[in-house]
């Protein structure tokens, strides 16, 4: 793999890939990226639709939606501790399976990454809309003038990530502690203003069961408000290393999971706030950004109302924040191995004389990518992140695979301890199988069919600038769409079609039990889905390790972010 070189006045040649290991994030700093990437817009815009789509029982969908975070967690945790690598979320697919997996990896990441950008921006100009009169129309879609607010919006995000690295995870950090805040000031002043200590149902109306609340872990915006803890992961080879004290593997699993488990308390508690009140209280044509302040100005809490209105907008902004600074690496690392275009592998040098640590082309990039999604659902926010549910949860299952595959090749594990992590690695792959299946044909076809044209894109756009060379002249990448042709003999194309066979089937099984079509029972549909799910994890990880039978990875040794080799060759 070439990567480019930087040579710095007066220093020795500095890889791009070391820059981006360099080890500057504190644990303050990695808890700032998980919880600032799920304190969002979810918390904010989620319970309404969730309550729609089951009741008094919405709460569920975030008890079911956490669970399965903290199951797919564990699995990426240890996959990011014994192999920490910023943007290793498509590098380690890349080492274990081959190009063609890390493709629709890669897809699935960008699309969703950049979609997290438009979909923040629409949840900011909703929460300026009670100042701002003309953003919205009756049916609470952009307008002419909501659409600029929104482009100005992602403009803005993308120009705070031009800060230097040091800069931003500062301002992120601090941010984040501003966002939490607010939730959590929420839930406790609205409960004592008047909420009584039954039940949940007890004016919330009927519940609808947990198959709706399972439907609404997709479609409602449960997965979008969890999704953004792996922002940590994105940047496991910058965690700092300290001569004392807890390891780097310890701190990265506390920013997680004490995340994750803060994040569903949070959420769950939001939830039965939003089910006692709605009845009395919420009215979803009102000027109010989000219900909770509706909430707030009923009940005489004004200074709570007006917090609310300002972490309107700056909660979803620091979502935004996280998941452009994170798919800056995240497409440096898809660059570095020629799966897109090469010249977005390096940071580039901003206006001023000293150099800067930014990706600023990639941002260029993003916000089109962003403005793209944004036109094509017509600004709708719930259209936007059930597209993202589908993608995250396509992204979410690879690192099971991965974790399973490259087992020879992790050292350091007890054989209980590797059992164990096999088994949900296992699970987890069958249990996101079975939330997309439950998600509904309406959600699932969106997101597979957003995860086509992203991976349409990024294999063919080599093949269109070797026909072009004025395009080849502008895209430089590797053509690995022509490795399909040697699908019978070729371990990596075997490992594509695995995953991309696997999707098919998810989705055909959704259409006939989940759909209009309606031919195959539901229950029987999802037994099916949970089958073919396991059936594809063997011939994934099968392939992937003949594979790596042929190509040998080349892994980061934990506490250095390099290969393997290239640590012990630093080392000798």
């Amino acid at each position: 793999m070439s990567v480019r070189e930087l040579k710095p006045e007066g220093r020795q040649p500095v890889r791009a890939e070391d820059e981006d290991e360099q080890r500057r994030l504190s644990v303050f700093h990695l808890v700032g990226l998980a919880a600032g990437g799920m304190i969002g817009s979810g918390w904010l815009l989620g319970a309404d639709d969730a309550f729609r789509r089951a009741g008094s029982d919405a709460y569920l969908a975030w008890v079911f939606g956490g669970l399965l975070m903290l199951l797919i967690a564990a699995v990426m945790v240890e996959l990011g501790t014994v192999a920490p690598k910023t943007g290793g979320l498509i590098f380690l697919p890349l080492q274990s399976s081959g190009a063609l997996v890390a493709t629709v990896v890669a897809a699935g990441l960008w699309i969703f990454y950049a979609i997290n950008l438009s979909s923040e921006a629409v949840a900011m100009t909703k929460g300026l809309s009670w100042k701002v009169h003309g953003l919205l129309d009756s049916s609470q879609a952009l307008t002419l003038k909501g659409w600029g607010y929104a482009l100005v919006f992602m403009a803005a995000i993308s120009a705070v990530n031009l800060a230097t690295p040091r800069i931003f995870f500062r301002i992120n950090s601090w941010l984040t502690v501003a966002k939490v805040i607010v939730p959590v000031l929420t839930v406790a002043l609205l409960i004592t203003a008047g909420f009584d200590h039954h039940s949940p149902h007890a004016s919330g109306g009927t519940g609808k069961g947990a198959g709706a609340a399972l439907a609404a872990v997709v479609g409602s915006g449960v997965i979008f408000a969890y999704v953004g803890f792996q922002g940590p992961l994105d940047f496991a080879g910058n965690i700092k290393r300290w001569g004392r004290g807890i390891g780097e593997a310890a701190r990265l699993r506390r920013a997680v999971f004490g995340t994750i488990i803060g994040a569903m308390v949070l959420y769950i508690s939001l939830q039965v706030v939003f089910t006692k009140y709605q009845a009395s209280y919420w009215s979803p044509a009102d000027i109010e950004p989000s219900p909770y302040a509706q909430f707030a100005f009923a009940l005489s809490l004004w200074w709570l109302g007006w917090l609310l209105r300002i972490g309107a907008v700056i909660s979803p902004m620091g979502a935004g924040l996280v998941f452009a600074h994170a798919l800056t690496r995240e497409v440096a690392a898809l660059s570095r191995a020629h799966l897109t275009h090469r010249g977005l592998q390096t940071a580039r040098k901003a206006s001023l004389k000293r150099r800067y640590d930014v990706y600023w082309l990639v941002l260029v990039v993003d916000f089109f990518v962003a403005s793209i999604a944004l036109l094509a659902v017509g600004g709708s926010w719930s259209s936007l992140v059930a597209i993202t549910g589908v993608l995250t949860l396509v992204v979410y299952a690879v690192p099971g695979v991965v974790l399973v595959s490259l087992r020879d090749h992790l050292t350091g594990w007890s054989r209980v301890r590797r059992g164990g992590r096999e088994v949900l690695a296992r699970t987890g792959f069958a249990l996101i199988a079975l939330i997309l299946y439950g998600a509904g044909w309406a959600p699932l076809w969106r997101g597979m069919a957003t995860l086509t044209v992203g991976c349409a894109l990024l294999l063919c756009l080599p093949i269109l600038a070797r026909w072009l060379p004025a395009f080849g002249r502008m895209y430089d990448a590797k053509v690995h769409v022509t490795l399909f042709r040697h699908w019978r003999t070729s371990p990596a194309a075997q490992a594509g079609l695995w995953l991309i066979g696997h999707l098919a089937v998810l989705t055909l099984l959704t259409l006939l039990g989940d759909s209009s079509v309606g031919v195959l029972p539901k229950l029987l549909g999802g037994f099916l889905a949970v089958a073919a799910a396991l059936a594809a994890f063997e011939g994934l990880v099968s392939a992937s390790r003949r594979h790596m039978a042929e190509v040998a990875p080349m892994l980061p040794a934990p506490g250095t972010g390099r290969p393997a080799t290239a640590a012990n060759a630093a080392n000798e």
